[in-house]
């Protein structure tokens, strides 16, 4: 079923009109605390000093925070300092991009005396997850607040909205809205009156005895005999954060339609690894507002709970993938990208020339369309001090600057071939559903379990990404039809215990006309309301599969399974234990008794594989693990290949993707070691390469049997189709 926000959505049509991305973007964010300047005039002096030495860099676009002061004399809105910044812009032939809401931030839009007309709004700091001493996540859904809000889109709109510099609008800036106010209460009950219906399916799914609705809440329930309390209140909190942002929209729509509008939650958990909560949101529900996508991207993040290691390619790669997915058909840039470390005491985050150029390539190639640079001068105050920039506090250009100084080189000579060429599709798609997950998230009593799920779809990912297969992530959750899988010429299940009997029948007509589909241990163990099925497994799988799961058990370790050509890989944790139906190939068993671990049954014109084992989690964290054989082969047979071959002379890695424009290809070649990595292109409908050009350096391919890729940079090679 569908949520009701997404159906809003698509009901109200709100992007029937969307605004194309004026161009590749390479921005910068500058945020100023005013009170570093004594007068106007010092600000005035900074500003002509920073906007000209981004002109210098080939920054294109500048995105401004906040765009306005308060006059605590008169209590209105200041836009001296403003009205220069955008002169200034203008000027220099630079764009700006109006940053709107920054995450729950209210003191450009609801001035500190406002709490005095509205105490309560002040009280109520602490309900909503805030801090009675802050001024963050005053609740802007209050309609006293969003009346706020409407007033300072009008002012800002009204003053800069003709201006011919102005890019785009980023109305919300990192969205993570959270709230339990009475408000919020409401909007959940109205959200599950139309997901269940009646009060009688509520009581049925939920297994509580509420005899109105007035009664429903999300703070009264545990999860002894259901868990969708929980996970409904989740689904909620993310399809509100889509909701909201869709009448921010709304609000800035009064005022302007003529200009693209973005925002951009924090990363994706999906790729994070997260709960969903905090800053951590779902992409889907927001995706699909606004014109284009757009993400904040903080790897160091991860570092700080890696002891420091290097983020992963792979999980770079996963990241813009899960952003590309949930943005699809539309178009994403990353709306932030860190730029030094957080703060000028932290042992993460310090970004090299290198590091820098090689994230911009590796976004560029999973199809971003540009990105803003958090920030331009690194902070001068409070508790980020010393942190972030992209000059240090002399004002020139740290490392990092130049060597986003370089990336802008080269797009302003080949910025529209990048902006018109689009990735091209995926032939393998990752199945995922969010109740699914959020039911492996509430198991607080074992650390692993709680990542497994995650693990699994990791796994799978690294395998194609790693054999050069591009692949999708799909929500079953999300109005999932069969002409979306039919896009695919393999769908994998990666530990799907929650499979829906729609989406279940789905996937058999899928095969039936010719896909393939590899499912994992677990797989169809409950539906979507927390009922387990009686046949597993369920949702009429037992038949697609040929097999019905008797039991299972779990260890921590793993099983040994051998396939047909004597191959050993490990499965990790779980081990279903299958009676498989005639007809059904075993093709993998186990070695210690010989029964079936891994099973194929043909069915119509595709193929149906059930692994007794998980799969991506065997492979996520063991590199050498056979498993990844299982799922790069099916790949293969099904027909996802790769449509372009990088064969390297010592065998490491290089990423390669294949983007299409009009009448030329673009064959990004990014290489995420800390050495050059040569190699032999070759594509897969036979083109010829020698003479094309590479766009980075500026040279043209002698021979595509000898290709040098730089250390943590890329070779981006355009060819006529």
């Amino acid at each position: 079923m569908r949520a009701f926000f997404f159906a809003l959505s698509l009901a109200l049509g709100l992007n029937a009109h969307a605004q194309p991305l004026p161009r590749i973007v390479v921005g910068t964010v500058y945020n100023v605390f005013h009170e570093e300047y004594a007068t106007d005039e010092a600000f005035f002096a900074q500003v002509d000093a920073d906007f000209a030495k981004m002109k210098a860099a080939g920054i294109t676009d500048v995105m401004l925070f906040p765009m306005s002061q308060w006059n605590t004399e008169t209590k209105d809105l200041l836009w001296t300092r403003t009205d220069h910044m955008v002169r200034t812009i203008e000027r220099l032939g630079l764009h700006f991009v109006p940053l709107m809401l920054k995450e729950e931030q209210n003191s450009h839009y609801f001035p500190i005396w406002a709490f005095d007309e509205y105490p309560d709004l002040k009280a109520a700091h602490t309900s909503s997850g805030g801090n009675r001493n802050t001024r963050e996540n005053v609740d802007f859904a209050d309609p006293r607040v969003m009346a706020y809000v409407d007033r300072y889109f009008r002012e800002v709109v009204g003053r800069y909205g003709t201006s011919p510099a102005l890019s785009f609008y980023n109305v919300w800036n990192e969205p993570h809205y959270r709230s339990s106010s009475d408000l919020t209460v409401r909007k959940f009950r109205t959200w599950l009156e139309r997901k269940y219906g009646t009060l009688a399916e509520l009581r049925r799914v939920w297994g509580e005895d509420y005899t109105s609705w007035e009664q429903v809440t999300p703070f009264l329930n545990d999860n002894w005999n259901s868990s969708m309390p929980h996970i409904d209140w989740t689904l909620f909190m993310n399809d509100l954060n889509g909701e909201l942002l869709r009448e921010l929209i709304e609000v800035l729509h009064r005022y302007d339609r003529s200009k693209p509008v973005n925002a951009n939650p924090v990363g994706e958990p999906l790729a994070g690894f997260g709960e969903y909560g905090g800053y951590n949101r779902d992409n889907w529900p927001l995706a699909q507002y606004g014109d284009f996508h757009g993400f904040s991207y903080y790897p160091d993040g991860w570092e700080r709970g890696n002891g420091l290691t290097p983020y992963p390619h792979w999980l770079h790669a996963l990241t813009f993938t899960a952003i590309r997915s949930a943005a699809m058909p539309k178009p994403y840039l990353v709306t932030e990208l860190f730029t030094h470390a957080q703060n000028g005491l932290a042992l993460n985050g310090y970004q090299t020339a290198e590091s820098i150029r090689y994230l911009a390539w590796t976004s560029f190639a999973n199809n971003s369309k540009g990105m803003i640079y958090w920030k331009w001068e690194p902070f001068m105050r409070g508790r980020q001090s010393l942190g972030r920039g992209l000059v240090g506090i002399d004002g020139e250009l740290r490392p990092g600057g130049e060597a986003v100084r370089d990336i802008a080189a080269v797009m302003a000579r080949h910025g529209d071939d990048v902006l018109r060429a689009t990735l091209r599709p995926a032939k393998a798609a990752i199945l995922v559903d969010m109740v699914g997950l959020l039911k492996t998230l509430e198991q607080p009593t074992e650390a692993a379990t709680r990542q497994f799920m995650f693990e699994s779809q990791a796994g799978v990912f690294k395998a194609l990404h790693e054999a050069n297969i591009t692949a999708d992530v799909i929500r079953a959750d999300r109005g999932l039809t069969l002409d979306d899988l039919r896009r695919y010429r393999i769908i994998y299940l990666p530990f799907q215990i929650v499979v829906r009997r729609d989406v279940a029948a789905m996937l058999t007509q899928f095969v039936n006309d010719g896909g393939w589909v590899v499912a994992d241990a677990r797989t169809a163990t409950l539906d979507e309301l927390d009922f387990a099925y009686r046949t597993s497994p369920g949702a009429g799988l037992d038949t697609l599969f040929g097999a019905t799961r008797r039991d299972w058990v779990a260890k921590k370790g793993g099983y040994a399974v051998r396939l047909r050509d004597g191959t050993l890989f490990d499965g990790k944790y779980f081990r279903d234990d299958l009676r498989v139906s005639e007809g059904v190939e075993v093709v993998g068993r186990f070695v210690d008794n010989n029964d079936p671990a891994l099973i194929e049954r043909p069915v119509g014109r595709g193929r149906a594989i059930l692994s007794a084992v998980p799969l991506g989690a065997s492979v996520h964290g063991q590199p050498e693990n056979d498993a990844k054989r299982v799922i790069i082969d099916a790949a293969r047979r099904a027909g996802a290949t790769p449509e372009a071959t990088f064969t390297t002379e010592d065998g490491r890695f290089v990423d390669v993707k294949l983007h299409d424009g009009p009448g030329y290809s673009l064959i990004y070649l990014v290489n995420p070691h800390m050495t050059d990595v040569r190699g032999a292109l070759s594509l897969a409908d036979g083109r010829p390469l020698s003479g094309a050009l590479d766009i980075v350096s500026g040279a043209s391919l002698r021979d595509a049997r000898r290709i040098i890729v730089p250390a943590q940079s890329a070779v981006v090679i355009r060819i006529a189709r």
